[in-house]
């Protein structure tokens, strides 16, 4: 069986390496499990590492320089990065406008969408918008039906 594309934002990836405060965490490493095993492939924008090294310099984290270094490391070697193509840019600008969400928000929106791939996040106006899933959801649509 092929492995399932999935686009992840930052707020997913981040859970991978810091759990205090987070919800869904078990999901969502249950998504980096899959990948792993190759039943799922996990994309991430180039975008994700500037999203990363913020919430761990600046956030509940408190990450020092080295740890935050050391995470971006260690994904970059976890996930395939794709960094948005024209057509990903002008769609994202629509989806942005149409559902009033950031750019950078409907930047992994809009590459999602161009792969035909489910975006697991937890950002609220992107839930809200319909332009992407919880992880819970995104591992129901994945598990094979039950006999």
């Amino acid at each position: 069986m092929p492995a399932t594309d999935v686009v992840s934002d930052a707020n997913i990836v981040l859970k991978w390496f810091h759990q205090t405060g987070e919800e869904e965490v078990e999901p969502a490493r249950e998504l980096l499990d899959r990948h792993r095993a190759r039943t799922v492939i996990v994309h991430v924008l180039d975008l994700t590492f500037y999203e990363i090294g913020n919430a761990l310099l600046r956030g509940r984290a408190g990450a020092s320089a080295e740890q935050a270094a050391t995470v971006l490391g260690a994904l970059r070697d976890i996930c395939l990065v794709i960094t948005p193509e024209h057509e990903d840019l002008a769609l994202a600008a629509g989806l942005a406008d149409v559902h009033d969400v950031t750019f950078y928000d409907a930047s992994y929106a809009a590459v999602a969408q161009r792969r035909r791939a489910p975006l697991v996040t937890l950002d609220r106006e992107l839930l809200r918008a319909g332009l992407g899933s919880r992880p819970t959801d995104v591992l129901a649509r994945l598990r094979p039906p039950e006999r």
